[in-house]
Protein backbone atom coordinates (compact mmCIF):
# COMPACT_ATOMS: atom_id res chain seq x y z
CA UNK A 1 0.00 0.00 0.00
CA UNK A 2 1.30 3.33 -0.80
CA UNK A 3 0.80 6.72 0.90
CA UNK A 4 -1.72 8.05 -1.14
CA UNK A 5 -3.84 4.93 -0.43
CA UNK A 6 -2.81 5.14 3.44
CA UNK A 7 -4.23 8.60 3.34
CA UNK A 8 -7.88 7.80 1.94
CA UNK A 9 -8.53 6.13 5.31
CA UNK A 10 -5.76 6.77 7.70
CA UNK A 11 -7.02 8.00 11.02
CA UNK A 12 -3.99 9.81 11.82
CA UNK A 13 -4.08 11.86 8.90
CA UNK A 14 -7.80 12.99 9.59
CA UNK A 15 -7.04 13.72 12.76
CA UNK A 16 -3.79 16.15 11.51
CA UNK A 17 -5.94 17.43 8.24
CA UNK A 18 -8.75 19.07 11.31
CA UNK A 19 -6.82 20.11 13.71
CA UNK A 20 -5.33 23.14 14.19
CA UNK A 21 -2.07 22.82 12.35
CA UNK A 22 -4.35 20.91 9.26
CA UNK A 23 -2.75 23.47 6.65
CA UNK A 24 0.57 21.82 7.36
CA UNK A 25 -1.05 18.25 7.87
CA UNK A 26 -2.31 18.75 4.11
CA UNK A 27 0.89 20.15 2.72
CA UNK A 28 2.82 17.46 4.82
CA UNK A 29 0.95 14.69 3.39
CA UNK A 30 1.01 16.02 -0.37
CA UNK A 31 4.25 15.54 -0.29
CA UNK A 32 4.59 12.59 1.53
CA UNK A 33 2.29 11.09 -1.52
CA UNK A 34 4.15 12.67 -4.31
CA UNK A 35 7.28 10.45 -2.93
CA UNK A 36 5.32 7.52 -3.21
CA UNK A 37 6.18 5.95 0.42
CA UNK A 38 4.42 2.72 1.63
CA UNK A 39 1.51 2.72 4.35
CA UNK A 40 4.36 2.30 7.24
CA UNK A 41 7.06 4.87 6.52
CA UNK A 42 3.87 7.38 6.04
CA UNK A 43 1.89 6.85 8.76
CA UNK A 44 5.80 7.07 10.90
CA UNK A 45 6.33 10.40 9.37
CA UNK A 46 3.29 11.61 10.12
CA UNK A 47 3.43 10.19 13.62
CA UNK A 48 6.47 12.67 14.03
CA UNK A 49 4.87 15.52 12.53
CA UNK A 50 2.08 14.97 15.20
CA UNK A 51 4.21 14.77 18.25
CA UNK A 52 6.16 17.85 16.57
CA UNK A 53 2.88 19.87 16.78
CA UNK A 54 2.17 18.46 20.06
CA UNK A 55 5.35 19.87 21.22
CA UNK A 56 4.45 23.49 19.95
CA UNK A 57 1.53 23.49 21.40
CA UNK A 58 3.21 21.97 25.14
CA UNK A 59 5.70 24.68 25.27
CA UNK A 60 3.03 27.45 24.26
CA UNK A 61 3.68 28.41 20.40
CA UNK A 62 0.90 29.87 18.72
CA UNK A 63 0.48 28.15 15.10
CA UNK A 64 1.43 30.94 12.44
CA UNK A 65 -0.63 30.42 9.22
Amino acid sequence: MIASDYLQRGTLYRKLIHGPWSVFGRVYAARLSNEGLRRKCTWRSLSRLRELMDWHVGTGTIPRI
